[in-house]
This record gives C-alpha cells, structure tokens and sequence, in this order.
C-alpha cells in the first residue's frame, strides 16, 4: 500500500525535481523533505510540523493536499507511537518576507536601542569644555589675552561670576587681562541637563 512518503517521493521523481529544488519552491530544509519521502518523523517536533510540511510539499509537488494527509493519517496518527525531536523554530515555515521583516524591526529596535542610550548619555554626563586658544601658558609684554573655547550651544558659561554666551557652534571668547606673575581663571560650564564642568588654566605674565 503507498505511503504519503512514496507518493510525494514518486511524484518529484516523475516531474524531474532535485531535493534542492524542492527546498527552494517549498522553503522547508532539505532533510526534512528526505524525511517526509523516508516516512520518517522522528525528526520532526510535533504533528502538527508534519501536517504542514506535507501540505506544502504536497502544494508543491501539484498533489491535493488533503490527499497526502489522508495518506498520512491512514498510516500513522492512529498508532500514537510517532516520536518527535525537540520542537523546531517557529521560523522553519515562516514565509521569507516574514522572516525579512522580522531581521528588519530587529534592526531598528537595535539601532533604536542605542539611539536612546546615547542620548541618555549625554544626559546623565556634564558638559565637554575644550580651551583652543591660547596654546600657550607663558607671556611676554602682552596685557591681556584672549581666551577661546568650545562646549555645547546650549551651556551656560560663567568667568569671575560673569555670564559669557557662546555661539551658535558653542564657541566661546573672553578677555582675559594679565598681571605680572602667576593669572588663574575658572571657567564654569552648566550644560543643559545641568551638570558642571570646572576648568582651571594658569597663564604667566613674566
């Protein structure tokens, strides 16, 4: 009597179909297809992967599928001796374009993911101050120099109690007058989320 596995088997064989051929049109894994032409479902998680591969390979193959699972059920559910094997992923008969959408909202949640921590970032850390200009600390007959720096547009600067505004580049100027000796000045920046920086420079007027 043919089993469903015999009937499929046949059926690829008549229309000169490879098992590699096979699993591209069905989207089912080739040791899987070789199974179901075997009769062996031991490979397989649960009845319920069987019915549907079957289907699919029967869909495949031009045959009815109600057909093949009537083959099916003749020949085995009503034993209740099937074994199965650990339960497959639930991508095995997902559709390609479900599983490309699938790696697609992965992606963005991921990006997404580090998007938001990055801006949490910023928002728990104070503000980066960098002092370009001057380069150097020790003067010679100058009575002031100008101090250049960089932070964030939004942070409040403040020199000798002195609110100073930078730009829309977050650039910063202030005039610094010089003394014989050693000058020091603290420049505090507040950014936006309201944390500080505190820079220290010395420069020496000789």
């Amino acid at each position: 009597m043919l089993s469903v596995g015999e009937l499929l088997h046949r059926e690829r064989i008549k229309k000169n179909i490879s098992l590699p051929q096979a699993q591209k049109g069905t989207r089912l894994r080739g040791r899987y297809l070789q199974a179901i032409e075997e009769n062996d479902w031991g490979v397989f998680s649960s009845r319920v992967y069987i019915t549907g591969a079957i289907r699919s390979y029967a869909s495949f193959l031009n045959i009815d599928p109600e057909k093949a699972i009537a083959y099916f059920r003749r020949d085995y559910v009503k034993t209740e001796r099937i074994t199965f094997r650990k339960r497959l992923p639930r991508l095995q008969f997902l559709p390609e374009t479900k599983k490309i959408l699938i790696i697609i909202f992965s992606s963005i949640f991921f990006v997404f993911l580090i998007y938001f921590s990055y801006q949490v970032y910023i928002f728990i850390s104070p503000p980066e101050v960098l002092i370009t200009s001057p380069s150097k600390r020790i003067f010679r007959n100058v009575d002031r120099i100008t101090i250049i720096g960089q932070t964030e547009k939004e942070a409040t600067i403040t020199i000798f109690e002195k609110e100073v505004f930078p730009d829309q580049s977050g650039i910063f100027r202030y005039e610094f007058p010089l003394i014989k000796g050693t000058n020091k000045i603290t420049i505090d920046v507040e950014g936006a989320n309201g944390k500080h920086t505190e820079v220290n420079e010395s420069f020496i007027l000789e």
